[in-house]
């Protein structure tokens, strides 16, 4: 017999808060993925929020089968008083509302361990990433932009243009770790020195 649940975006995640989204709901969440995706095949995890995940949107210790989710980047990111909600790209997929962005970092934490539950390396493999296709992901990076901080330092690579905002000051010279890699090897490079500027 089937069995049919509101869809889950009744959840009113127009100004949500993780509170509101308390493990309950987030375990849901996750059996209906595992169901929908991977035949429920997942073991059951343990799923909670995290102030301190800046630059991922969430991770997945696939041993001890935890997911840590984002609060900067699958709430905090989307809190806005326009008319028009800010949209990002999640894993390629493009969501305009924290709910969706869940479901499509979920799915992809999820995958890590579907991986793992094989055997096989759970990293971003070839095999990762044909599984994320399968599952509507074309991409395995976020676009999610946090908001714009109210203090601490924001840094720019000279050759790329990349920024990114950091609490404190670098204590010593640092470069962009993309250019670096792409342009010397990974080693440091002077040219690719971070500019960094007080947020006022």
């Amino acid at each position: 017999m089937a069995v049919f649940r509101a869809p889950l975006f009744l959840w009113g995640f127009n100004s949500v808060k993780p509170n509101d989204v308390n493990v309950s709901q987030l375990s849901l969440l996750f059996d209906e993925l595992n169901l929908k995706y991977f035949d429920n095949s997942l073991p059951a995890c343990r799923i909670e929020w995290s102030r301190r995940l800046t630059r991922a949107a969430g991770n997945i210790d696939v041993r001890r089968r935890l997911v840590k989710l984002s609060t900067p980047l699958l709430i905090d990111a989307f809190a806005s008083d326009s008319l028009f909600p800010p949209e990002f790209s999640v894993c390629g997929v493009p969501c305009d509302n924290p709910q969706r962005a869940l479901e499509e970092i979920l799915k992809h934490e999820m995958i890590h361990l579907w991986l793992h539950e094989l055997g096989l390396p759970s990293g971003h493999t070839p095999e990762f990433r044909a599984k994320a296709r399968a599952i509507g992901q074309p991409r395995t990076r976020h676009g999610i932009a946090l908001p714009i901080p109210k203090s601490g330092w924001i840094y720019a690579c000279p050759a790329c243009h990349t920024e990114f905002s950091r609490r404190r000051r670098y204590g010593r010279a640092v470069a962009c770790a993309k250019c670096c890699k792409q342009w010397n090897k990974g080693r440091y490079d002077e040219r690719f020195k971070l500019r960094g500027r007080r947020i006022s």
